[in-house]
């Protein structure tokens, strides 16, 4: 699992030497679905991983139903891919959470801390270098910072690998890695991307709010006022996000269907109107699936010929957001499900690191970190999510475990 974590924080970079690679996350998804099917109908598991399933399950229905309703998508091919992409992150949380073994915990993670160590020194001085030689490591500026990428094939994509190291090294002791903490928050910040400031803000303040009984040990106990501390926090963080981001929301508000994410949001809420209840079904809207086999709803709603989303140029903004995609296609039955599965994993993750504080505080970060990248790219059906479904269930859990083994030989 070592050598897993390293390559999937890498490959984005070694897909540009092999494309194959790219199908990389559809592979561990199916090999995850497979395994659930088998393991599934005998385990007991607790009641939150039911509540994701049931959920979620609800919303697939909702989108076949819709799709054989109105026919907008009709491709096989198309409609199986999309299923699977937006299956991606519950079935391969719920598979690392439930069924992956602590075994070699230990091991794991002084593997994963060296690569760590030499990864984020590397990206570190590159960062620094790029900002003042062209060193082809940028994509282009955003004010006077260039927009570094490192080798990734877009920022986006160093951001998300950063992000999963920098909430396994917070998990294990803020003060102890405080060092590379601070190179991390160097790289981000030359990122130049909004919820990269965003991810380190709810950092700060989730320190503030809940992580003040964890400075000398990592122990908490988790009474109901820590738990109102943890939605102060999300509120703080959401009160902050919307300053970070506000000058990029008024742009966007400005453009309208003349750029593709506002007009992505625009026709979405439309086709939630018209389609309504159920949405449009499978592959129609807002996903680079629905322009691939392209979609009649971009010709129906007039935004075929939208930079970025017309089929001639590649369609290469049709994945640049992830909401409009979830309401246009499920509908209002299908979001509200959608949202309750996203709402029963943030309780399993307050539930599974309740007892250690460094361990919650890096996973709530990392939660509010997807749900805000939401809002710009596709990330929840994007590759980096299996990276993140697997930390979340997984690489933070063993984290959780070992601590809570060297707290009790420590006393």
């Amino acid at each position: 699992m070592d050598l897993l974590f390293i390559f999937l924080i890498l490959e984005n970079i070694f897909e540009r030497f092999l494309p194959i690679l790219s199908y990389t996350d559809e592979v561990i998804a199916l090999i995850c679905l497979g395994l659930l099917v088998i393991k599934l109908p005998r385990a007991r598991i607790h009641r939150y991983y039911l509540k994701i399933l049931l959920w979620f399950l609800g919303v697939l229905l909702i989108g076949l139903f819709s799709t054989f309703i109105y026919l907008v998508q009709t491709n096989p091919i198309a409609i199986l891919k999309d299923m699977l992409a937006v299956s991606k992150f519950f079935i391969v949380y719920i598979y690392s959470a439930v069924f992956m073994s602590e075994r070699n915990a230990d091991r794991i993670v002084r593997h994963i801390n060296i690569f760590s160590k030499i990864y984020i020194p590397v990206l570190f001085v590159f960062s620094v270098v790029n900002q003042f030689f062209n060193i082809g490591m940028d994509s282009g500026y955003r004010g006077p910072i260039k927009t570094f990428a490192f080798l990734y094939s877009h920022s986006t994509f160093m951001v998300a690998s950063v992000v999963v190291v920098c909430s396994l090294l917070i998990a294990q002791g803020f003060r102890k890695n405080l060092n590379i903490l601070i190179c991390i928050a160097i790289v981000l910040a030359f990122s130049m991307r909004s919820k990269a400031f965003i991810y380190m803000a709810s950092i700060l303040i989730l320190m503030v709010l809940i992580r003040k009984q964890g400075e000398v040990n990592t122990v908490i106990i988790f009474t109901p006022r820590i738990r109102r501390r943890i939605y102060i926090s999300i509120i703080v963080i959401a009160i902050s996000a919307y300053f970070i981001a506000r000058a990029k929301i008024r742009s966007y508000l400005a453009w309208g269907l003349g750029a593709a994410r506002p007009a992505l949001y625009i026709i979405g809420f439309k086709i939630l109107r018209d389609f309504f209840p159920l949405g449009s079904g499978f592959a129609s809207f807002a996903s680079s699936i629905s322009g691939a086999y392209y979609s009649p709803l971009y010709f129906k709603y007039g935004i075929n010929n939208v930079s970025g989303l017309r089929q001639s140029e590649g369609y290469e903004y049709m994945s640049d957001t992830f909401w409009p995609y979830i309401i246009a296609q499920f509908g209002v039955l299908g979001t509200v499900m959608y949202i309750l599965a996203l709402l029963y994993v943030f309780k399993d993750i307050i539930r599974m690191y309740k007892k250690d504080a460094s361990s919650l505080l890096a996973a709530i970060a990392l939660f509010i970190y997807i749900i805000a990248g939401c809002f710009v790219e596709s990330m929840l059906t994007n590759a980096t999510i299996v990276l993140v479904a697997l930390t979340l269930g997984y690489y933070l859990r063993i984290i959780a475990h070992t601590s809570s083994i060297n707290h009790v030989v420590e006393k």
